[in-house]
């Protein structure tokens, strides 16, 4: 024998309120031209940008929003403003230059984003390919970041882990570095 369960229903007295953007760290308030941020710790900024300097984590807060157009820092649907800090936070910048690079990467990316919208709305083939030309150069742009990152924190050495060698009986593994003769070149000199 199964136990009825009695259906949730909806509690009606509470009116239901749009769901605001969530920051654990911070909060915004708009007042004019004036953006206030509210720390809901006194290291708020430093758990996100990762210096000791309050000058650096507040500098770089508020550079990457210079990027940003007047209606990406406004509330509402295109607010951008918890987006900058909170990517910059997931890429956990261990230094400076990680620090800098992080907050260009992010901003880069929602650069390449609007971008990408204007190339979409283009009515016309000269406006598509203007923006075309500017999302190609940003995604570039981006990637050569990524780059510099990985670069960065593995000292700019490669690392290559062999999973699985076989050599067959006569065979020799050779260790090292191996050339081969490319395209054009004689395997044979006689």
């Amino acid at each position: 024998m199964t136990e009825k369960v009695p259906e949730k229903t909806a509690d009606k007295t509470k009116p239901k309120r749009p769901d605001k953007p969530k920051h654990d760290l911070f909060s915004f308030n708009t007042e004019g031209d004036n953006l206030n941020v509210t720390q809901h710790s006194d290291d708020a900024l430093q758990r996100i940008y990762g210096s000791e300097s309050e000058a650096v984590n507040e500098g770089l807060f508020m550079q990457g929003y210079m990027t940003l157009k007047t209606e990406e820092v406004q509330p509402g649907t295109k607010d951008m403003r918890g987006f900058l800090p909170a990517i910059v936070r997931d890429i956990a910048p261990r230094d400076g230059i990680e620090r800098m690079l992080a907050v260009q990467m992010a901003t880069t990316h929602v650069a390449m984003i609007r971008q990408g919208g204007r190339m979409a709305n283009a009515e016309q083939l000269p406006q598509f390919e203007a923006h075309e030309r500017a999302y190609n150069k940003l995604a570039r742009t981006y990637a050569v970041q990524v780059e510099a990152l990985r670069k960065h924190r593995s000292g700019g050495k490669q690392t290559v882990t062999v999973q699985h060698v076989s050599v067959s009986d006569g065979g020799q593994a050779i260790v090292g570095n191996v050339e081969t003769g490319g395209r054009g070149r004689a395997t044979d000199e006689r």
